[in-house]
């Protein structure tokens, strides 16, 4: 418990979560993009911009604007996740640095068999517990003082010490992994939603091109300007045929009247 590095199944579990979040975040490309083409016409149409339509219509039309866009808003997410990771095992490498401390601000019980059925309380027992729950703050360090008292420190008890030590360690971890637990939508929505919303607008806006589809464009570029310059070259040898046979019939027309 007094490792400062969180327990391996906690940071498996943490890295579940995240996983989790991502894969959710990773599912709303498509059905954003189906939201935006089917905005126009709509009751929702005016509280949304009128480029809603435009760009998506776009997206769809142009494979290589939709693989970009795609690709930096995964890398988005993944990069999301990783801050996500670090900054939550900050949290819990503060915490179990030193549990002490954590356990003085919480007001949950820890004297609580843990092996009693959970029941969520009523409005009113939740309202009667509040109070008495913020004027208890203190007792958690209390209770952790009494079973480090009855802990025996002579050396023929040293079985009953050890004992006590790890139902004293169970305790204490599973009140922290309860708290923590209780906490993850508060950490995935200030650690992953808020700063992915924030950070995508600036890279989307820094999107760019890769050499290869540089390179393509380049090439379709020239093949296009050379096909152009043909067609403006057929087209004015044709309104140059055209220009004759109308001067021709004119002047048959002229010479039979």
């Amino acid at each position: 418990l007094l490792n400062p590095d969180p327990p391996l199944p906690l940071q498996h579990h943490l890295g579940y979560v995240g996983e989790r979040v991502k894969w959710f975040f990773i599912q709303q490309k498509e059905p954003i993009l189906q939201f935006m083409k089917t905005l126009k016409g709509s009751p929702d149409e005016k509280l949304y911009s009128v480029l809603y339509t435009k760009h998506a219509q776009l997206i769809e039309d142009n494979p290589t604007i939709k693989k970009l866009v795609f690709e930096t808003y995964d890398a988005v997410v993944e990069r999301q996740l990783r801050h996500f990771l670090t900054l939550f095992k900050n949290t819990l490498q503060a915490t179990f640095s030193n549990p002490w401390v954590f356990l003085r601000r919480t007001t949950a019980q820890l004297d609580v068999d843990i092996s009693t059925q959970v029941e969520l309380p009523s409005i009113d027992q939740t309202k009667e517990r509040i109070p008495r729950e913020i004027e208890m703050r203190s007792g958690n360090e209390k209770v952790v003082a009494k079973w480090l008292s009855e802990i025996p420190m002579e050396p023929h008890m040293i079985l009953q010490a050890v004992e006590k030590v790890q139902v004293l360690v169970l305790r204490v971890y599973s009140h922290i992994r309860s708290q923590v637990c209780d906490q993850v939508e508060l950490f995935c929505e200030s650690f992953f939603k808020l700063p992915l919303l924030r950070r995508l607008e600036e890279d989307m806006s820094r999107i760019e091109l890769s050499p290869v589809d540089i390179d393509g464009y380049k090439a379709r570029r020239a093949k296009l300007e050379k096909e152009a310059l043909a067609n403006a070259h057929g087209l004015k040898e044709v309104r140059a045929c055209l220009t004759i046979l109308s001067n021709f019939q004119i002047k048959s027309m002229a010479e039979r009247a």
